[in-house]
């Protein structure tokens, strides 16, 4: 009698993640074969811990030919196929092989599921489904060099099933794919298997997913746009996904309107797919219509279940419309409903960095240390796994204080951090002993502390205010007068150099930290000659300035700039502090020119027609965003306000 599952797997210098697939399904499969294409690092040692079928195999450019090759070695009834950065869980794993033995002989091939980890440390998931498990019987082989795909030797239509199968895939860290260059690698790939005069719409979905990751947007389009039009079926995973591809390539083009009429004709195909509504979302978020991007997202998540086909990221129907409604609440300053919805992130996701900062920025602004620990651990937020995000976002607040109280309890756990919580208790809030940080008070300790990021050059700025205290600290801080930003800081507070000489990002970098830590003293340094600055420079610290809460300092150096240089945020801001003192028609004027420079904004077309009290204005400037912001009922709520004009 046969085995009934072999596993085959096609390696190159894998030795960083082999071991981890080959110990989550080697005691799940009946035989493991593996085709080494040339690996100069452990990965054949690793391998020969868990089976002898190793074959080395001479590289083709083919990853067909060498699945194949692979397949050639197994003698079981069925091939499953991993690569080495994937592993399986075995629950699931053996549910799967139960629905193998439960199918009988009804099916050729399955699909599996993949969970992709992306970004930096697998904080995001894609998903998609791909050939993985097929009958070994000498008829089903891989073809094309790249994206290899099923067929019959024979020509005859193969079974197909989704299979229950999950499959974790961490290839597309971002520190993997800059390893192993596989954008590149794969490129080369695709361009030779289209010159070999391939028309099948897959395979301009896959030319389209490479541009698209060589940001090479219009090309990308045109290549998925190809492969729409060249689909065979609806059935097929990789057609909606295409339409996906086309959204998001319509969106970096800010063709917002063509990227609305796609998605409108999506969700009438995958109606159950939450991709198309959270675009759609997303699309208004992006072009400032706050309260028609509320309602799409308040209705994905109070509807999650209806949702049930995920053509790629699960997250689309809760985590992420939670983060998007958390943006437009604390844009609004709705800083309750802020909360809700980043804490709702966080229930899903309680190591996701962009949160935990908000929650901890809200919080800061209103709670005590105590009454915000207080608040996370009753909330389950806080455990030892994410305290170090919870920590370093205490720091970008500016309250050491508490990172010191979230601390309590983990001090053994994360030394170094407790005591980088003393050193900017110092910094920041004057308090604490300089012996408390003695161990780290060493030119090579706080050099790794700068270069990671723990501390910072105003905070060894700060620390020369304790030489007099401690004379020893004056030899540790010679060491980073080599420096340039540490040695200009020091000419700019000793009076030997004059802000206007140093480099933009220096000032700005500064002066964040600076208001940060409410050390208004040294701000006033920086500030005192400010005006004499490039302008294009004093803009970018009026909205620092703004957005720190100083906004009648900020409003007052907006003066002093070029409305060249203004960005939407200089504009909204300069608006918002006119209308907030009341200075209405001053609003609107300001509103008319932000919106002719930036049309596809809706923030300005909505300042206008709230605030005008000119009945012209207001029927151009709603006849004017009629054309540009389709199907708004925000602004249908708008229209109806100006009857009353």
């Amino acid at each position: 009698m046969n085995p009934f599952i072999s596993l085959c797997m096609i390696v190159k210098n894998e030795e960083n993640v082999i071991d981890r697939c080959l110990k989550s399904v080697s005691h799940l499969v009946d035989e493991i074969i593996v085709v080494d294409t040339g690996s100069t690092d452990n990965t054949k040692e690793i391998v020969s811990k868990y089976t002898n079928n190793l074959y080395d195999y001479t590289w083709k450019d083919d990853f067909s030919d060498a699945r194949n090759y692979a397949a050639s070695k197994a003698k079981a009834d069925w091939i499953l196929v991993l690569d080495a950065d994937e592993y399986v869980e075995e629950e699931n794993f053996r549910s799967f092989i139960e629905q193998l033995k439960a199918d009988g002989n009804q099916y050729d091939t399955y699909y599996a599921k993949i969970i992709n980890f992306t970004g930096s440390i697998g904080e995001s998931l894609v998903q998609n489904y791909h050939d993985r498990i097929y009958r070994n019987n000498g008829e089903i082989i891989y073809y094309r060099s790249i994206h290899e795909q099923f067929k019959n030797i024979n020509d005859t239509p193969i079974r197909n099933k989704k299979s229950n199968l999950i499959v974790f895939h961490s290839g597309y860290l971002n520190k993997t794919m800059d390893e192993k260059n596989k954008i590149e690698r794969n490129h080369e790939l695709i361009d030779k298997e289209m010159e070999k005069g391939s028309n099948q719409g897959f395979d301009f979905f896959n030319f389209g997913n490479e541009y698209y990751s060589l940001g090479e947007i219009e090309k990308a389009l045109d290549a998925y746009l190809e492969a729409y039009k060249r689909k065979i079926g609806l059935e097929y995973s990789w057609v909606p996904t295409t339409l996906v591809q086309i959204i998001l390539c319509l969106v970096h083009l800010k063709r917002y309107n063509d990227a609305l009429n796609v998605i409108r004709d999506a969700e009438q195909i995958y109606e159950t797919a939450p991709e198309f509504p959270y675009l759609k979302g997303e699309v208004y978020f992006l072009r400032g219509q706050f309260e028609d991007a509320k309602q799409v997202f308040n209705h994905i998540v109070s509807s999650k279940e209806r949702y049930t086909n995920v053509v790629l990221r699960p997250d689309l129907k809760d985590l992420l419309p939670h983060s998007r409604l958390g943006e437009i609440s604390l844009y609004k300053e709705d800083f309750n409903n802020a909360i809700y919805h980043y804490t709702s992130v966080l229930n899903i996701n309680k190591y996701e960095e962009s949160s935990i900062k908000k929650v901890i920025y809200i919080l800061n602004k209103f709670h005590s240390p105590g009454e915000i620990s207080t608040f996370l651990i009753e909330n389950n937020l806080l455990n030892n796994k994410n305290i170090k995000s919870y920590v370093i976002a205490s720091f970008e607040a500016g309250n050491a204080k508490l990172a010191i109280r979230l601390l309590n309890g983990y001090e053994k756990e994360h030394q170094i951090l407790y005591k980088v919580s003393l050193l900017k208790n110092i910094t920041i809030h004057r308090n604490g002993n300089i012996e408390e940080i003695r161990e780290l008070l060493n030119p090579n300790v706080l050099s790794n502390l700068l270069e990671s990021k723990f501390v910072n050059f105003i905070d060894l700025l700060i620390l020369r205010e304790y030489i007099e205290i401690d004379k020893s600290l004056e030899l540790v801080l010679k060491e980073f007068e080599k420096n340039n930003i540490y040695q200009n800081l020091i000419n700019l507070t000793d009076g030997k150099a004059s802000v206007e000489n140093l480099d933009e990002n220096l000032i700005l970098y500064s002066l964040q930290i600076l208001l940060t830590y409410k050390n208004y003293a040294l701000c006033d340094v920086f500030l005192d000659e400010i005006e004499k600055v490039d302008k294009s420079i004093l803009v970018k610290v009026s909205r620092l300035l703004y957005e720190s809460g100083f906004k009648a300092e900020a409003l007052q150096l907006y003066e002093l700039c070029d409305w060249n240089s203004y960005v939407q945020r200089d504009f909204i801001n300069i608006i918002n502090g006119l209308i907030k003192t009341n200075n209405l028609t001053s609003a609107v004027e300001f509103s008319k020119a932000a919106m002719f420079t930036f049309e596809d904004d809706f923030r300005f077309y909505e300042y206008i027609l709230k605030y005008t009290r000119d009945v012209n204005i207001f029927n151009s400037t709603i006849n004017e965003a009629y054309k540009i912001f389709q199907d708004s009922f925000y602004l249908e709520t708008l229209n109806i306000r100006g009857t009353g004009l």
